[in-house]
C-alpha cells in the first residue's frame, strides 16, 4: 500500500514511469501451503478418513471387515501410513510438495468413487452376467498420476488403489479383485509414461481393456463356450452373446476412463500447477505471440534460442531428463531481450554498438535486466512456472565478465591519469564485483541446468575461428568446468556421469552444426569457372617462377563475434 503511494508521488515528480515490473508471488504463507509438513499430514489423514467412511457405510454387505468399524478405520489408517512410508523411501520429493500428495489422494478417492458407481450400474442392469469386476475403472488413478507425475508414483497409486478397493467389495472375491486391479493398474502406469499425444490415451485405454479381458478369461469371469467341454470345472456354459458383451464392456470402460482422464487433464494441470508432456508439445508452437515478436524485433535472439533448444533437447535425451520441456523453455529463456533488443550483440549485426556510448556499469545493468524483463513478460502472458524458473535461472549468479573487465580497464586508465596529475583521486570510479552479477538463483533442476549450459556453449561457439573438433571439445569442457568452479551447478541434481553425457551431446550437436562444406564451382555468364582453390594454384606458381602475375587478393574475413570485438560477453 505504502509502495503504491510512494511510486505515485515519484510519478508526479517525473522520477517514475508509473509502471511496475511483475514478480512471482512467493510469500511465507504460500511456501507453507506448498511445502509445510502439517498440511501433508492433514491430507493423508483426510484420505484415511474418507476411505474408512466408504468402507464402513458404502461397502458390500459381505466386505472383509463388514460390521467392524473400528477395525476398518485402523486398517485404512495402516494402509495410509504404509503409503506415506513408501513415498518417504522411494519418492521423498513427493512428500515435500503438498500439491503432489493432494493429487495422489484425489486420484485414489476418485477411483474408489468411480468403482462404486460402476458396481452399482453393473448390479442394477446386469446382476446375473458377472459384469461387476469387468467394468470397474482400474486405470483411473494410475493413468492420471502417471501422466502428471511419472511411472513410479503411478505404480504406487495402482498398488494402493487395489488395497483400498479390496475393503469395499465382497470379501469372498477380494483376491480376484486384487488381480484385476493390480494387473490393469500396472499396465496403465506402463502405457501412460510420457505420452505426447492425446490420441495415445485412447490406445492405452484399449490395451488396458484387453488386459482386463485376459484376466477375466483366466479367472473365469468371462467364459469361452468351446472350453466348457474341455474344462468341466469352468462352470455352466454361457451363450456367445453374453461373452461378447462382457468382453466389449471390459474394453469400453478403460477407453472411456482414458477419455475422462484426457478431459480432466487441463483442469488438474491448472489446479496443481503441473505441466504434462502433452501440454509441453502444445507450448512448443512457434506461433506464440512472444516468439512471433522475437522473429521481427530480435531475429538474432530468436535464432540463438532455436539453437539452444536443439542443444538442450539432445542433452536432455542423453541423461533421461524431460527433453520436450527443455526445448520449450529454451524457446522462451531470452524473451526479456525484447524490451531492448538493440543492446544485445546477436541483434546488432554490422550496425553501431550502443554500448560504446555507455559506461560499463550501465551496460551491465541493461544486460542483467533482461532476466527480470523476461519474468515480467512471462507473467504477463501466463507462461507456466517451469518456464519462469528457467528464465530466472539460466544465467544463475554468474558474472557479466565482459563489462566487468571493461570497468576494471577503465579504472586502471583513470588511476594512470591520477598518477600523472590529470585527475583527482576522489573521482576514481568504484568497481563493485557484485554489481556485475545476475540476480539468480542458480539452476535448481536438471532441465534448467542443461539450458544454462547450452546457452553458454552456443554463445561461446560463435566466437570460434575455424572451429575444429578439438576446439569445440575444449570450449565445452572449459565452460562446464567454469560453471562447476563458480558453484552454478551446486543446486542442480546432476551427477558427474550426467555432465559427461551432456558434454558429449553438446559436442556431437555442435559438430553437426559447424560442419565444413566443399567449394562448389562458380558459374559466370553460363561458363563454369574453377573453384578459388584451383585458380589460386597456377597463379602461385607464376609468382614463384618470377612472372609479373600477382596472386589473387581475397577480402579479409569478417569475424563479428571474435574475441576483442565489441561483443558484450554477458549479452548472449
Amino acid at each position: 500500500m505504502f509502495d503504491f503511494f510512494s511510486q505515485l508521488r515519484l510519478k508526479r515528480q517525473g522520477f517514475s514511469s508509473g509502471k511496475k515490473r511483475r514478480k512471482p508471488r512467493d510469500s511465507g504463507l504460500t511456501r507453507y501451503l506448498r511445502e509445510g509438513p502439517t498440511l501433508c499430514v492433514a491430507v493423508l489423514a483426510a484420505l484415511s478418513a474418507v476411505v474408512a467412511f466408504l468402507a464402513i457405510y458404502a461397502s458390500h454387505p459381505l466386505a472383509i471387515f463388514a460390521g467392524r468399524p473400528v477395525t476398518t478405520s485402523l486398517v485404512a489408517l495402516t494402509l495410509t501410513a504404509l503409503l506415506a512410508i513408501g513415498l518417504r523411501i522411494q519418492m521423498p520429493e513427493v512428500l515435500r510438495r503438498n500439491s503432489r500428495v493432494t493429487l495422489l489422494a484425489v486420484a485414489l478417492l476418485g477411483q474408489l468413487l468411480l468403482m462404486q458407481f460402476s458396481g452399482y450400474l453393473a448390479d442394477t442392469f446386469a446382476p446375473e452376467s458377472r459384469f461387476h469386476f469387468l467394468v470397474a475403472p482400474y486405470a483411473f488413478a494410475p493413468m492420471l498420476v502417471g501422466l502428471l507425475q511419472g511411472r513410479r508414483l503411478a505404480s504406487l497409486a495402482a498398488l494402493f488403489a487395489a488395497f483400498y478397493g479390496s475393503l469395499l467389495i465382497d470379501g469372498r472375491q477380494a483376491f480376484s479383485f486384487l488381480l484385476f486391479s493390480l494387473t490393469a493398474g500396472l499396465v496403465a502406469a506402463y502405457l501412460t509414461h510420457r505420452i505426447r499425444r492425446r490420441g495415445k490415451l485412447m490406445s492405452a485405454g484399449v490395451y488396458i481393456g484387453f488386459t482386463v479381458v485376459a484376466v477375466g478369461f483366466i479367472l473365469g469371469f468371462i467364459q469361452w463356450p468351446p472350453l466348457i467341454a474341455v474344462l468341466p470345472e469352468a462352470g455352466a456354459p454361457q451363450p456367445w452373446d453374453v461373452m461378447g458383451r462382457q468382453a466389449l464392456a471390459a474394453i469400453i470402460v478403460p477407453t472411456l476412463t482414458a477419455i475422462l482422464v484426457g478431459g480432466l487433464l487441463p483442469v488438474v494441470e491448472a489446479s496443481f500447477r503441473i505441466t504434462t508432456d502433452i501440454s509441453w508439445i502444445e507450448l512448443a508452437d512457434l506461433n506464440h505471440p512472444l516468439l512471433k515478436r522475437m522473429t521481427i524485433e530480435a531475429p538474432g535472439t530468436y535464432h540463438h534460442s532455436l539453437v539452444v533448444a536443439n542443444l538442450a533437447e539432445a542433452a536432455a535425451e542423453a541423461i533421461g531428463a524431460n527433453a520436450t520441456q527443455c526445448r520449450v523453455c529454451a524457446y522462451f529463456h531470452d524473451i526479456g531481450k525484447l524490451n531492448k533488443p538493440e543492446y544485445f550483440i546477436e541483434n546488432i549485426g554490422d550496425g553501431e554498438n550502443p554500448h560504446d556510448d555507455l559506461t560499463p556499469t550501465m551496460s551491465a545493468l541493461i544486460v542483467i535486466a533482461h532476466v527480470k524483463d523476461g519474468v515480467d513478460l512471462a507473467l504477463k502472458h501466463n507462461l507456466n512456472r517451469e518456464i519462469i524458473s528457467v528464465i530466472r535461472e539460466h544465467h544463475g549468479t554468474s558474472l557479466v565478465q565482459y563489462f566487468y573487465n571493461r570497468a576494471l580497464k577503465k579504472k586502471d586508465e583513470f588511476e594512470a591519469l591520477v598518477r600523472e596529475g590529470q585527475e583527482r583521486p576522489e573521482d576514481a570510479p568504484e568497481v563493485d564485483r557484485e554489481g556485475f552479477r545476475y540476480p539468480g538463483p542458480p539452476p535448481q533442476t536438471r532441465e534448467s541446468a542443461i539450458i544454462s549450459l547450452a546457452d553458454a556453449v552456443e554463445s561461446a561457439s560463435r566466437c570460434l575461428q575455424k572451429p575444429t573438433p578439438q576446439k569445440i571439445e575444449q570450449l565445452i569442457d572449459e565452460i562446464v568446468r567454469g560453471r562447476l568452479r563458480e558453484g552454478q551447478l551446486d543446486d542442480a541434481p546432476l551427477t558427474l556421469r550426467d555432465l559427461a553425457a551432456i558434454k558429449a551431446s553438446f559436442y556431437a550437436t555442435l559438430r553437426s552444426m559447424m560442419h565444413n562444406r566443399i567449394s562448389y564451382p562458380r558459374v559466370e555468364g553460363g561458363i563454369e569457372s574453377r573453384p578459388a582453390s584451383e585458380e589460386a594454384a597456377p597463379r602461385e606458381k607464376e609468382r614463384v617462377s618470377g612472372t609479373k602475375s600477382q596472386p589473387i587478393k581475397s577480402a579479409p574475413a569478417v569475424q563479428p563475434n571474435s574475441p576483442g570485438d565489441r561483443k558484450p560477453a554477458g549479452a548472449a
